[in-house]
């Protein structure tokens, strides 16, 4: 495998917003993890309410940690690139150390595995190693695609008889047999609809998957201290950056080989969908047709060269397309609801006419995320980090969970 690496590192006090936790704020969920051993064991996971104003939705799993942390550093292992993040927790103000993207021609994951565990480890600790990071305490996302998250309804439960009953409930809803699973859950807060029943989100994903993940970090001599899932970071920041409360707005988050799309209402995602394609289909149509190598396809792709532009026009199509059915059916489902924006992230959301195209397709005003926004900077110190905004939705936020481990 070929990398290319962007970093850009900064040394700056940015300070992020707090406040006090609503008091129906969604449930953290939290598994003790055994040294060496991987997290949940599909096994009764302790739900505690977090402290931080910073957790909305919880992580797969999160290990419990002894001693306080002042950095955890934000990992997003994508299908073509590693992102990395770190900000410094000082005194509740989180400062940026380190942005880097690191790109290859050969994909990292296939079907939500990691495809050459000793090449990612070498991979983390190279580095960690170039840009002296010293904390070995990470924190990572699975890929939306390789999880199973269903809402369930149920009267209101003590914890103990809630967890005997997602324990049965995981068998109904979840199609792979417990052995094979870790999962977890937490309590999304009353349903609207029934004031007297609460709704339950669980979320499953494959032991092989999860391993996966563990030993990666763990040849790479690191400390998976959290595991989230990426939509859940991805609609996390939107709510925290643009706090939509009166309406619905969709979360779109191309990758490399699958666009992720939710719908959230408040605290709560109301429906997500995946569309098996990203924006390494546009990069190979380039590619083939211009006979360039893959890194310059995926330049002329992102600076929307002229000269290829007519190739986009399939592509654009498939994503607005599938963003505006998801729209619609979704408003066919709830009559009563609107959808005032579209929040972009990934790479490819800075293809030349996808936002256009998405706004004439579903008639709604689309914004790509910013997630320095959250470093409450000036405008200034935020637009230094323009090149890097689409692809750190992910690391950034997790980065931003070392509050949920002090």
């Amino acid at each position: 495998m070929t990398a290319d690496n962007d970093v850009i590192k900064e040394n700056r006090e940015n300070e992020v917003g707090g406040g006090p936790v609503p008091q129906d704020a969604p449930q953290e969920v939290q598994v003790e993890q055994a040294e060496g051993e991987p997290a949940g064991k599909g096994k009764k996971a302790k739900a505690k309410k977090k402290k931080s104003p910073l957790i909305k939705k919880p992580s797969f799993f999160s290990a419990f940690s002894f001693r306080q942390m002042d950095e955890l550093v934000g990992v997003d292992i994508g299908t073509t690139s590693i992102k990395v993040c770190t900000l410094k927790n000082i005194k509740n103000v989180l400062t940026l150390q380190n942005i880097i993207r690191k790109t290859y021609e050969q994909d990292l994951l296939s079907d939500g595995h990691i495809v050459d565990l000793d090449f990612v480890a070498q991979e983390l600790r190279q580095i960690f190693s170039d840009n002296k990071i010293k904390s070995k305490n990470v924190a990572c996302a699975l890929s939306s695609y390789s999880v199973i998250t269903k809402k369930i309804t149920t009267p209101f439960l003590e914890e103990g008889a809630l967890e005997k009953m997602i324990d049965t409930e995981v068998e109904n809803v979840i199609p792979f047999p417990l052995k094979d699973i870790y999962y977890s859950h937490y309590v999304m807060g009353v349903d609207p609809e029934k004031e007297n029943m609460m709704n339950v989100q669980i979320v499953a994903a494959k032991k092989e998957i999860v391993d996966g993940y563990m030993a990666a970090f763990n040849m790479a001599g690191m400390h998976l201290q959290i595991l989230d899932v990426d939509i859940f970071t991805v609609t996390n920041l939107i709510e925290q950056l643009y706090s939509p409360k009166d309406f619905s707005v969709v979360a779109v988050d191309i990758g490399a080989s699958v666009t992720n799309i939710a719908i959230l209402k408040g605290e709560n995602i109301e429906f997500t969908r995946e569309i098996l394609m990203g924006g390494k289909y546009l990069t190979n149509q380039i590619e083939k047709t211009t006979r360039l190598p893959f890194k310059e396809a995926e330049e002329k792709k992102i600076a929307g060269d002229s000269d290829v532009l007519y190739l986009f026009e399939d592509f654009i199509f498939n994503i607005a397309s599938e963003i505006s059915k998801t729209v619609k059916f979704y408003l066919a489902t709830k009559p009563k609801e609107s959808i005032e924006m579209v929040y972009l992230t990934g790479g490819s959301s800075l293809v030349q006419g996808l936002k256009e195209k998405i706004t004439e397709d579903t008639g709604v005003a689309v914004e790509v995320i910013n997630p320095f926004l959250i470093l409450k900077e000036d405008e200034s110190k935020i637009h230094m980090h323009d090149e890097f905004k689409e692809f750190m939705v992910v690391p950034l936020y997790l980065s931003t969970r070392v509050t949920d481990l002090t």
